[in-house]
């Protein structure tokens, strides 16, 4: 059985993070102090959608399934299926998105999709522990579904991804902006944040997060259609607190962002 290590729990005293807060309060009013990363995150995954190529340079493909073919929303679910398992068994490190909408389809016909997305990968793949970093879940307060609703979800996919091979996971890429930070702690549940950060009201959000729920390690979403500077993975990840994603299984000295592209 799977033992993933729960991102809240954290081997810092409280005291150490009160301390930590307080001296970047502090640092605020100071020129040319800003939050960053650390390490700053270098490597990148890349959206690319059923029937594209892989989106080189990028160090990783995330194979953009939105809807999964629920109620007739593009993508189909079998056309992501294959293209997942297409890209791992040739060698490249993959993730599968996935973005729940209420106007294409019910929270069980999600859970049904996903469920069979993630026994396809698990079945047909190569190696999935290795290549599969997993699923990834893009969902927005403007997409139809309550807080309750997201939250039964992403522990249905908790479930189902725990009986999975090697590193596989899941990835919240939420807007986090869509709801109070306790709200969105609580839907990011265990998963590996990867947070949009197209505006600087997300980059407060992440940070908020930070602070008061000790959700700092983040694999920050940079939009690279938006508006510069937003466009910019460097200066987005310099406004983020905390750490990059970082996964052993792709590479013990890499650190992570994710990088949407509009196709």
């Amino acid at each position: 059985m799977k033992v993933q290590v729960n991102r809240k729990t954290r081997n810092v005293s409280r005291y150490l993070v009160g301390i930590a807060v307080l001296l970047s309060t502090m640092l605020i009013g100071i020129p040319g102090i800003v939050f960053a990363q650390s390490p700053t995150p270098s490597w990148f995954m890349e959206d690319s959608r059923p029937g594209n190529g892989f989106p080189s340079p990028a160090n990783a493909i995330v194979v953009e399934g939105l809807q999964l073919g629920v109620g007739g929303c593009a993508y189909s679910l079998s056309s992501t299926e294959q293209s997942t398992v297409y890209w791992i068994n040739h060698g490249y490190q993959t993730v599968t998105e996935v973005t729940p909408y209420a106007g294409c389809g019910s929270l069980s016909a999600y859970e049904t999709a996903i469920n069979s997305l993630i026994s396809y990968v698990e079945a047909n793949a190569s190696n999935p522990g290795r290549y599969w970093g997993g699923i990834m879940l893009d969902e927005e307060g403007g997409y139809g579904f309550t807080p309750t609703q997201l939250e039964s979800l992403n522990s249905d996919v908790n479930n189902h991804m725990a009986s999975t091979s090697g590193m596989s996971w899941y990835f919240e890429e939420d807007q986090p902006n869509s709801w109070y930070a306790s709200t969105y702690n609580q839907i990011l549940g265990s998963s590996w944040p990867a947070p949009q950060v197209y505006t600087s009201s997300m980059a407060d959000a992440v940070n908020t997060a930070c602070t008061d729920y000790q959700d700092c390690t983040n694999l920050v979403t940079v939009n690279s259609g938006g508006t510069s500077p937003w466009n910019s993975p460097s200066y987005v990840t310099g406004l983020i607190k905390g750490t990059p994603w970082n996964n052993s299984e792709w590479g013990a000295n890499g650190y992570w962002y994710n990088l949407y592209r509009n196709q």
